[in-house]
């Protein structure tokens, strides 16, 4: 965040501790990004996640109770959690029967691809939200229509972001669009009643907005 930043809306809350911990997050996610971590049982470091396609359709329908998943090792965790995890990696789909049969297990498939994200780098230069310093290769690909509600995954449906910006998006009803390329964001009613559009201007040399 712009250190200079004096806009209540977008001005960081958290306190030092949260700052470390996220620091220490996106250190983790860079590693796991490199490809040269250790293999575990013939994979490479991932997340499973087990939930059921009711669960899942109440985390993405707003006013409804989100749904919960389980995660190896720390059982259930609520769906919303996890909502960026499902935002920007690899995804098997496998649906259960309702004897917990296994029907059918779809292939894993990248979100978005290493081509679509140089182009979202040249494009958006960093995190894309109002005031964050944050360079492109710490940030994260977020789909501006979620991935589960059926948003496509593509540039003009993506955005870059980092970690602690990306949980912002989607926890706390912030709404992204593009506008001729660039991405835009609707604060939410309580933070701005007036819901006053703003956009990044700092990778892009432009006076604050």
């Amino acid at each position: 965040i712009d250190p200079a930043c004096t806009n209540p809306v977008v001005a960081d809350r958290r306190t030092r501790a949260q700052k470390l911990l996220d620091g220490t997050i996106e250190g983790i996610k860079l590693a796991a990004r490199t490809g040269k971590l250790p293999m575990n049982g013939g994979l490479k470091p991932q997340l499973f996640i087990s939930t059921t396609e009711t669960d899942l359709q109440h985390r993405t329908t707003r006013g409804r109770p989100g749904g919960i998943a389980f995660l190896p090792y720390s059982g259930p965790q609520p769906l919303a959690l996890l909502d960026t995890e499902l935002c920007d990696a690899d995804v098997t789909t496998m649906i259960l029967g309702n004897g917990q049969d296994i029907l059918n297990v779809g292939r894993t498939q990248r979100l978005f691809t290493t081509a679509q994200r140089k182009i979202l780098i040249a494009r958006d230069k960093g995190c894309s939200f109002p005031h964050c310093r944050t360079h492109a290769l710490a940030t994260e690909a977020h789909h501006i229509i979620p991935w589960t509600e059926g948003g496509p995954t593509n540039v003009s449906s993506g955005c870059l972001l980092c970690a602690y910006h990306h949980h912002l998006i989607h926890n706390r009803d912030w709404a992204v669009e593009l506008i001729h390329g660039v991405p835009w964001f609707t604060p939410p009613y309580k933070l701005d009643p007036h819901q006053t559009k703003l956009r990044n201007t700092y990778h892009h040399g432009l006076p604050h907005t």
